[in-house]
């Protein structure tokens, strides 16, 4: 085996793009997810990460065997890293997945990193080959998540008779289409601050995110082939917005919508806000991208109040994604 380290972005990068397809394509058959190389640069950025790619490739040859990437947080959180590591289905169990990932194990503990945080996922309940990798490598899982699909076009009628129609006198819903209006930018940072440490997060510990302003302002509002679409709720006596969620259509699969966030602040919960404002999305989503064909969103399996939400509107269950923890 021979490895190379490669930069996201060069001709390169493209063989090493195809081997994670190839593995994902090997989990999940036609329904597996992609991605693009436009969309891994444009992420790191906005997320505040440093990525090193690694390609192992056979002996005397170019033809790709395994590919991973290491992510390194720089604004919050920076001790835990995280790890995406595929190995083409043609090469699997030959010990490539092991080399690679004690070699991104390695580049993590040198950046400063403490442990990684990541996950897998599978269209079967009780994992599969990447569970047991991980299990075998030292990980812990720490989250089962169900991954949840809804099939596009959902008709108005039923939107209509799921729509809770909250006061208006308390609530108003709104609406924005690929960016977010100045007037939302800091009341959205302290509901992404709030995001980060009320969704369930299992047997780990993470750190209240740091967002302000001009991070949401760099998330939603900078120009990014990342097309999204968010509606909130918006307390009419204190004019706050207080409910959101968003979803995402990203290059590599135009076809798919996925669900980013959700969250009502505990103190504005009972009263169907975040039934409220993913019927607003999903109008809005059908209205400005009719090539949307499917929404998907995960939440953990405890989180039975979001679980259930989204099967009123429809979603069931497609997989099981399992996230993983390492002390390193």
């Amino acid at each position: 085996m021979k490895e190379i380290e490669l930069v996201v972005g060069d001709p390169t990068s493209e063989a090493w793009l195809e081997v994670h397809h190839a593995a994902n394509r090997g989990v999940w058959g036609a329904a597996a997810e992609r991605t693009s190389i436009a969309e891994i640069v444009d992420v790191a950025a906005r997320r505040h990460e440093v990525r090193r790619s690694f390609l192992v490739t056979e002996e005397g040859s170019d033809v790709p065997v395994a590919a991973a990437q290491t992510i390194r947080r720089t604004r919050d959180n920076v001790g835990t890293g995280g790890l995406w590591l595929s190995v083409h289905p043609d090469h699997q169990r030959r010990a490539a997945g092991a080399h690679l990932l004690a070699r991104c194990e390695g580049v993590l503990r040198a950046d400063g990193c403490v442990r990684i945080h990541e996950h897998s996922g599978a269209p079967v309940e009780n994992g599969d080959a990447a569970t047991g990798f991980a299990l075998a490598n030292g990980y812990r899982q720490t989250l089962l998540d169900h991954r949840q699909d809804l099939a596009l076009p959902v008709d108005e009628a039923a939107l209509t008779a799921l729509d809770p129609r909250p006061d208006p006198a308390a609530y108003i819903i709104e609406t924005s289409v690929d960016g977010l209006p100045e007037e939302w930018l800091e009341d959205r940072a302290l509901l992404a601050r709030r995001m980060s440490t009320d969704a369930p997060t299992g047997d780990i510990d993470l750190d209240e995110e740091d967002w302000d302003a001009e991070r949401v302002r760099q998330q939603w509002n900078t120009p990014s082939p990342i097309w999204g679409i968010e509606s909130v709720a918006r307390h009419v006596p204190t004019g706050r917005l207080v409910a959101f969620t968003d979803l995402v259509v990203r290059p590599g699969q135009p076809d798919l919508a996925v669900q980013s966030d959700t969250l009502v602040l505990r103190e504005h919960r009972g009263r169907a806000l975040g039934l409220a404002v993913k019927l607003a999305n999903l109008r809005g989503l059908q209205r400005e991208r009719p090539e949307v064909t499917t929404v998907r969103t995960w939440n953990a399996d405890s989180n039975a109040h979001m679980v259930a939400i989204n099967e009123r509107l429809g979603f069931v269950v497609t997989g099981w994604t399992r996230e993983w923890a390492k002390d390193l």
